[in-house]
């Protein structure tokens, strides 16, 4: 019986240790958008002359629906670069309840054509549908002087995931509060060929989570877990 006893309390502890993920964003495309959520552009600029944007039924990971954008370039004049900027945006996010940017990780599935890199943008304001004031910018660019530091995709789908709180990733911060009401996530696309040409890129899978903290209640329990597995194991050994 004391062979038992010890595992399941281990187990137990366990359990009571384990830190979940809250999801603040959870986004697949498919069938479309959840409730609150939008998409948008801005842009092109530079060699870009037009963009389109939307999703896209069988674009994305195992053939289901992707988020969808491309960008167009019949320019005579070589401006050496052009860049369009998809928006996902969220008026309605709850649970990220922390400002602690190590606290939130964005992961999520993309591919696009050959050359197109990403500039990863994270925006919020405190009220939901955009409402109280902006509470500033996380950047892949760094701040000064706002470009480079891009993301690399590929042709195929490849996962990426970052935490928010990572410097070397995200160089640029000017005052972002993860804990806002609304989140807007800017996938922009850089691309630098000269013209014509047509590319694209494809998102899946859009998530931003938190980890959670466990409970005061959870805590103690915890403790009584270590607690009881100590006297679990001195009685064995004994």
């Amino acid at each position: 019986m004391k062979k038992i006893f010890v595992p399941l309390a281990v187990s137990l502890l366990a359990g009571l240790t384990a830190q979940a993920s809250v999801f603040i964003i959870n986004e697949n495309f498919d069938p479309g958008l959840s409730a609150g959520a939008n998409i948008s552009a801005y842009g092109p600029g530079g060699n870009g002359t037009s963009g389109t944007t939307g999703i896209v039924a069988g674009d994305g990971v195992g053939g289901t629906s992707a988020w969808e954008s491309t960008m167009i370039s019949t320019a005579t004049a070589n401006a050496g670069y052009a860049y369009y900027g998809p928006q996902y945006q969220n008026g309605g996010v709850t649970g990220n309840t922390s400002a602690n940017l190590s606290d939130y990780t964005i992961s999520f599935d993309a591919a696009a054509s050959s050359g197109v890199s990403l500039n990863l943008q994270i925006q919020s304001w405190t009220g939901a549908a955009f409402g109280g004031t902006q509470t500033g910018t996380l950047n892949t660019a760094p701040a000064n002087p706002g470009y480079g530091n891009d993301i690399a995709l590929t042709t195929s789908f490849q996962h990426y995931s970052f935490n928010l709180g990572n410097t070397t990733v995200f160089q640029g911060n000017n005052g972002f509060l993860p804990n806002g009401g609304t989140i807007q996530i800017a996938f922009q696309m850089d691309y630098g060929a000269s013209p014509p040409w047509t590319v694209a890129m494809d998102v899946d899978n859009l998530q931003l989570t938190m980890a959670s903290v466990p409970e005061p209640t959870v805590m103690a329990l915890c403790g009584m877990g270590i607690s009881l597995t100590g006297m679990l194991i001195r009685r064995r050994i004994a």
